[in-house]
Order: structure tokens, then sequence, then C-alpha cells
């Protein structure tokens, strides 16, 4: 049906735009020390996991839409499935640890907490332990 071949073409220009906003952003990360920050680590943390979703979400999904049904069997399901939702979790748990570091910026300005590479670390390692 048609609304599968929208579907299909909305989910390609998330593709065609995701896949390089988060590719660049690993890229300019890896090439430039000054952007190597601790808070970067979870800008980082979550660019993987967009790039996650894309390639191994986004994509069978396409292939599903232009079928009409899922036609990779019941692995590739699984896979797709768990990729996806691993992506999604660490994108999510991710922006947590940025709204936890930013509340304690902003709300704590004259305390002696610094976000440091341990705590970065900390973050990266929370968010696919959450996942």
């Amino acid at each position: 049906p048609w609304f599968f071949r929208l579907l299909a073409f909305y989910i390609f220009s998330l593709v065609i735009t995701g896949f390089p906003i988060n590719f660049l952003t690993l890229l300019v990360t890896a090439q430039n020390k000054k952007l190597r920050q601790p808070l970067n680590f979870i800008l980082v943390n979550l660019a993987v996991a967009g790039l996650i979703m894309v390639i191994f979400g986004f994509t069978v999904t396409i292939f599903s839409c232009v079928n009409g049904y899922f036609a990779l069997g019941p692995l590739s399901c699984a896979i797709e499935g768990f990729m996806a939702t691993i992506g999604g979790q660490v994108s999510l748990w991710s922006l947590v640890v940025l709204a936890v570091e930013r509340y304690i910026v902003v709300c704590k300005p004259m305390g002696s907490f610094k976000f440091t590479a341990t705590h970065a670390g900390v973050g990266c390692a929370f968010t696919w332990i959450m996942a």
C-alpha cells in the first residue's frame, strides 16, 4: 500500500540526515583535541547510539516498508529489535546524564563539583548498563 511507501520515504529521510550528522559528530570530535572534553563524551555516546539506530534499525525498517512485511526472517527480526532498542535506550539515558550534569551546573553554581573524565566515563557506562 501507499502508506508503507510513504513511511519508507520518511524513514529514508531520517537515514539521510541522521547518518551524516552522527558520523560527523564522531569525526569532528576525534579530529579536534579541544572537543575531547568530559561533557562531549556523553555527546559522542549519544552519536554512537544514533548511528546504531540508523544502521541497524532504520535501514531494516525501510526494507520492510518497501516490501510491506518483514522479509528478513526471525533472527534478523530479533537482531533489529535488540539493536534499535539498545540505540534508543542509550540515547535516552545519555540525555538523562546530560540533564543531571546541567542540573548540577545550574542549581549548584558555586559548589565544588567539577564534571571530570571519570564522571563522564561512569555516565557513559551507566547509559549502556541501564539500556
